[in-house]
């Protein structure tokens, strides 16, 4: 295998593309370049692990960072001229931009030679390799002045430095491989995904998906607002636009099959809630008539009747707990008890998320699906007005229903 130098210096660099799709427009909105190196004498790929590997150096870093994004322009160039829509996402060594490179406009003169307007390039960069933050800053700035747009890469991996992302304002939060593996199963992994989403649509910024390997996660991460994907289910890295006509009729499936999912799950949704709504509705008109003395003796037996129900407690309008809480024994977590404790009598519900709909006027509420102080699993839990006559007060019913995974995404 040639050394470090002789590939810089002879170019023994070839740029593969991986698409990057968008379900909702059925459509390739960009490509990401990827550099392998080869040796010509065997005709071998040297892959980019071992490729980058030998550049142990900044001046090798830097000079091999050069060559490959100038490969990779170079072999989009002619892509670009076909169509002018899509995107080019190129990486950046972001330990190489320092007070000594930030002002060489290196990138800038490579994408007005090649032909390529600036506005179609993506500068990725995994901030957490940048030791120059006013280097990393002044580069962000200069480019984004040029029409180009900044991706954070590899956001929610275990060095990625949140605290950058409200600094550098990034256009594209691109979500690491390993927050989306099994994302489809994992409600932690779920969640953190959901929050990117969420700040990513305040900050007015794109969210991607990488490393997407199964339908089931590209089904899931739609669900939950993600609607840019790439990885090895879809296209792997390939020559110019190889990978891309062979994507069509995967997507078109896709999008059918999430289409038919989502219709399928809204009407099972409504069918599961009503059931709730009626069980709920049932305990108030029980607990309306029952003595305060016998309302700890009411909740037991509706946690024996009713499948599902974990907790139960009842609250004044307030916000303060005036019930025990009363639990399905064969639910409640047996281990890290000092976190998942049942509220008692006094505790304060006002700030909790069930609450605070019933005090601006609301009659019942039903929460997303979270983790359950009470048991430590995940539930939902449904607040219910009800008028008590024996006290001639309202009060508010609160029930926990357990609510696992359906089809391994919420």
């Amino acid at each position: 295998m040639p050394d470090i130098q002789e590939i810089i210096e002879n170019r023994f660099l070839v740029t593969h593309f991986q698409p990057q799709v968008s379900l909702k427009r059925k459509a390739v909105v960009g490509l990401e370049a990827l550099s392998r190196g080869f040796d010509p004498k065997s005709g071998e790929i040297i892959p980019p692990t071992l490729l980058f590997a030998q550049a142990r150096d900044k001046a090798s870093r830097l000079a091999l960072d050069r060559a490959c994004r100038t490969n990779a322009a170079e072999s989009f160039a002619a892509l670009h001229r076909k169509d002018k829509s899509l995107m080019l996402s190129m990486n950046i060594d972001a330990s190489c931009i320092n007070e000594e490179t930030r002002g060489s406009n290196h990138l800038l003169n490579l994408v007005n030679r090649c032909g390529i307007s600036p506005s179609n390039v993506i500068i990725e960069i995994i901030e957490s390799r940048c030791e120059d933050t006013d280097a990393l800053m002044s580069f962000v700035n200069f480019y984004r002045q040029n029409d180009f747009l900044i991706a954070l890469d590899d956001v929610g991996a275990g060095f990625s430095n949140l605290d950058r992302i409200p600094l550098i304002k990034p256009d594209v939060i691109k979500l690491d491989r390993g927050l989306i593996k099994g994302v489809n199963e994992q409600f932690h992994k779920l969640e953190v995904v959901r929050s990117f989403v969420q700040m990513s649509n305040r900050l007015g910024c794109l969210v991607l998906a990488e490393g997407v390997e199964t339908a089931e996660e590209a089904m899931c991460l739609l669900s939950n607002g993600v609607d840019v994907f790439q990885g090895f289910y879809f296209a792997r890295p390939a020559p110019g636009l190889d990978a891309v006509p062979g994507m069509a009729t995967k997507v078109d499936a896709l999008a059918e099959r999430h289409r038919e999912n989502r219709t399928q799950q809204i009407a099972d949704d409504k069918r599961l809630y009503s059931s709730y709504d009626l069980t709920v509705l049932t305990m108030c008109q029980g607990l309306a008539e029952t003595q305060a003395k016998d309302m700890g003796q009411a909740l037991s037996a509706f946690v024996e009747s009713y499948e599902g129900v974990e907790c139960l407690y009842v609250l004044d309008m307030r916000g303060t707990q005036i019930s025990d809480t009363v639990c399905d024994p064969g639910r409640l977590k047996t281990s890290k008890r000092f976190l998942y404790e049942p509220a008692t009598i006094g505790a304060d519900h006002s700030l909790k998320e069930y609450f605070l709909p019933i005090q601006a006027g609301l009659e019942k509420f039903t929460t997303r699906p979270y983790i359950s102080l009470a048991s430590g699993n995940l539930c939902i839990t449904i607040s219910h007005v009800f008028y008590h006559k024996s006290s001639g007060r309202h009060r508010i019913l609160c029930v926990d229903m357990s609510r696992e995974i359906d089809g391994g995404c919420l």
